[in-house]
């Protein structure tokens, strides 16, 4: 023994052992790199990191030992067996390399300390099988040696695997690798003793030339293999950086992704996914089933076990298409996620996407799109699709069409938000009307629709019951409203289609409001027509004006005293070209609704003035003007311009005003009134006691005549309720020092009653008809009876 290590002292082993030890500790310093790539690659990539370990550790331990015998008695000729000494290289790998690679795979220390120890015994197979290799000399092996030398080799490499696993130096490691295989090999070769030919001087050197070249040809294998291993190394930072590039941004995608095996397993998936589908992080792991990814995320959102299965049969449905599905799914809690299933070579990959927020975004646009957003109710759109869904299903129903009356009067009085506030009110009124049964819309401004179910009778005592409930007063704040409601009923069976009935509707809306307002007013046959007729006849009169097909007649007014005509009154006629003569009971309306009344009403006054200038300078003007002419603020300079053209004196003008114009607007009225008689103008109340009666009128409005209307008179004598009116007006006219007239005398009975009771003026057919031409005396009738 004392020899060997003689031996190894030589100076020309002692380069071979350097060499020995350097090619260990690169190979050590290999072993362990790769070794730690195995254990933190991922399942799917240890392969070919255990395969290089094996490779690494096997030929480095069987290249530290050949470089060593190598370098082992220099001085004697040693040949070498191919087969044992390849037998050798191979036991490397399988026992050494082997054992060494898969103690990577085991959590458990103790078992990764056992395939280390494994390892270190593969050394001494490795370095006895080699040493028997040898050729040419006789040699003796120490038992004792070599047992000792593959514990040595157990206990270092047992101890390197026993440590915890981690980021860890290298440094130890590979000085714990260099000791065991090193130990192992010159512990062993401590108790070999080998006998042979001794060479010369040149064969020795030879030798050790070539002892060189191999540790040369071995540390350059040893150093390429890590100048490959750095730029692999490079490679895998570049590709790790990338890969680390590509997982923060799957991890931060506002998606949630999932990639399905072929074989139905889970092999990539991002933390948004779990938190999408309410998933913690342990209840997703790659490799898991499909199955059970599914039953997890049921289970995270309360599914039944057959929503379970329908959810897991769609998956497989669409992962065996070929193109893309995509679907929304709703979750119980309102979440919508839209999910996109997209078949690949290796599964599927599916992208969820949550468009809550999107969905609600559309809801509300579309519910604006539809909805009045004052009231909550339905928008013209709206109903207009939802009569013509009810017409194609051929629904039983009625359209009831209502307009707000004094409305207009509720918004310039007390502003447009308690306008708002009162048809928020209408609107509540209306829901607890119909319940859940009808439909209700905001048609326009103040205009509203229902529809009903059920036939015109029961629209008709819904109508009833609604112009009752809109009716009663609404407190609002600290103001309290009263309005009305006008209502047009149609029923879908009266129309052709929706626009007609809509038209229909609307035609009796109209009448309801024409006659007054504030009641309901079915559909009745004939009705459209006669608008039709009223809508042509107002495009004609909209150009009989320009077309000069109006004309005055006047009517005498004579005064009881003296029975002598002292006034005429101006009354408008239309000769239609077509139509004949049309009765101002027809057309005067017309001309109030559209505002014609104003032009028409500045001509009667200009030609009217114009004619009276003609007459005696005893007798006076009357002409008529309504209720529009009067809210105009041109009547004034209609006055004015007429009487400036005419030359006629403002004292001889009368214009007489009907007792609902004079009403409607009593300051502004009173101040108009006030302005005209200032002029000298009279001023007239016609057909008094037909409408708003007030004795407060003939007290507060400045009135020059009282004319008593025509109904009254033509009664008179038969009926002691009129002749009780005539009398008691005429008296208080009297005592009020305001004139009287009769309107609608037509017989001497009628005069002589007039005369009696002490009425001052008459006119009517007995005292003449209207005509164009002025006669300024009395029939002789009359004449005669006075």
């Amino acid at each position: 023994m004392m020899l060997t290590l003689v031996t190894l002292l030589e100076s020309q082993a002692v380069s071979f052992v350097l060499a020995a030890a350097t090619i260990c500790a690169l190979s050590a310093w290999l072993m362990v790199h790769l070794l730690h790539k195995a254990e933190v690659a991922p399942r799917g990539r240890r392969g070919r990191w255990l395969f290089g370990t094996a490779l690494a550790a096997g030929l480095g331990v069987w290249t530290t030992h050949f470089m060593a015998m190598l370098g082992y008695r220099t001085d004697i000729i040693l040949g070498y067996q191919y087969a044992t000494t390849l037998a050798s290289a191979g036991i490397a790998v399988i026992a050494v390399g082997l054992p060494f690679a898969l103690s990577a795979l085991p959590s458990s220390r103790s078992l990764r300390g056992a395939l280390g120890a494994a390892a270190g015994l593969g050394i001494g197979a490795m370095h006895i099988t080699g040493m028997a290799a040898l050729e040419g000399c006789t040699q003796s092996q120490s038992v004792l040696a070599n047992g000792l030398a593959c514990l040595w080799g157990a206990a270092f490499l047992a101890l390197i695997r026993a440590l915890p696993k981690g980021r860890r130096p290298y440094l130890v490691p590979c000085l714990l690798i260099v000791m065991a295989v090193c130990g192992t090999h010159f512990i062993s070769l401590a108790g070999t003793v080998l006998d042979g030919q001794r060479v010369g001087d040149l064969v020795s050197n030879i030798q050790v030339a070539l002892s060189v070249l191999t540790a040369a040809g071995a540390a350059i294998l040893i150093l390429g293999a890590f100048i490959a291993l750095a730029a692999t190394k490079r490679f895998e930072a570049q590709e790790t950086a990338h890969l680390n590039v590509l997982a923060t941004a799957l991890q931060n995608m506002s998606n949630g992704i999932l990639k399905i095996s072929p074989g139905g397993r889970v092999e990539l998936y991002n933390q948004r996914l779990c938190g999408m589908l309410g998933l913690s992080s342990d209840d997703l792991f790659a490799g898991m089933r499909l199955e059970q990814f599914l039953q997890a995320t049921g289970d995270a959102n309360s599914w039944d076990a057959d929503r379970v299965t329908k959810v897991l049969h769609n998956h497989w449905l669409w992962m065996g298409k070929t193109e893309e599905t995509r679907i929304e799914h709703h979750f119980d809690d309102g979440r919508i996620l839209s999910i996109a299933c997209q078949p690949v070579a290796t599964g599927a990959v599916l992208t969820y996407e949550d468009v809550t927020r999107d969905r609600r975004a559309q809801e509300k646009i579309l519910h604006l799109a539809y909805h009045d957003p004052l009231t909550g109710l339905s928008n013209r759109l709206g109903l207009s699709e939802r009569m013509l869904a009810g017409y194609r299903k051929g629904e039983r129903s009625t359209l009831l069409l209502l307009d707000l009356d004094r409305f207009k009067s509720v918004n310039d009085t007390f502003g447009h938000a308690i306008g708002d506030r009162l048809l928020v009110a209408v609107a509540g009124r209306l829901r607890s009307q119909l319940g859940e049964e009808g439909f209700i819309a905001r048609h326009g401004g103040d205009e509203l629709a229902i529809i009903t179910p059920g036939d015109h009778l029961f629209g008709e005592e819904l109508a009833q019951r609604i112009v009752m409930d809109i009716e009663r007063p609404y407190t609002l704040d600290t103001v309290t409203v009263t309005i009305g409601c006008s209502i047009g009923i149609c029923s879908v069976g009266d129309s052709t289609g929706p626009d007609d009935w809509m038209q229909r509707a609307d035609i009796a809306l109209y009448e309801a409001k024409r006659r007054g307002g504030g009641q309901a007013m079915n559909y009745q046959t004939g009705m459209i027509e006669a608008h039709t007729e009223r809508f042509h006849l107002e495009n004609d009169l909209r150009s009989a004006l320009a077309q000069q097909q109006f004309h005055l007649v006047y009517q005498p007014i004579m005064a009881l005293a003296t029975d002598r005509v002292v006034a005429f009154e101006a009354l408008i006629r239309w000769n239609h070209p077509h139509r004949g003569l049309v009765s101002p009971v027809e057309f005067i309306p017309l001309a109030e609704d559209n505002g014609l009344i104003v032009p028409i009403g500045k001509w009667v006054l200009e030609q009217a003035c114009r004619e009276a200038a003609t007459w005696p300078a005893e007798q006076h003007l009357a002409v008529n003007v309504s209720a529009v002419q009067l809210r105009s603020p041109l009547l004034m300079a209609h006055v004015v311009g007429a009487l400036a053209q005419s030359g006629l004196p403002a004292h001889r003008l009368e214009l007489e005003l009907t007792e609902t114009a004079l009403v409607e607007d009593g300051r502004q009225i009173v101040h108009t009134l006030a302005a005209l008689r200032q002029l000298g103008i009279k001023i007239a109340m016609d057909d008094f006691g037909t409408g708003y009666s007030s004795l407060a009128h003939l007290r507060d409005l400045p009135l020059d005549r009282i004319k008593i209307d025509r109904s009254f008179v033509a009664a008179a004598l038969n009926d002691k309720q009129c002749l009780a009116v005539i009398k008691a007006v005429t008296q208080m006219g009297r005592d009020m020092d305001i004139p009287t007239l009769a309107e609608g005398v037509e017989s001497l009975d009628q005069l002589d009653l007039l005369r009696s009771i002490g009425c001052d003026a008459v006119q009517g057919y007995l005292i003449g008809r209207p005509d164009s031409k002025v006669q300024c005396s009395v029939p002789g009738e009359i004449s005669q009876a006075a």
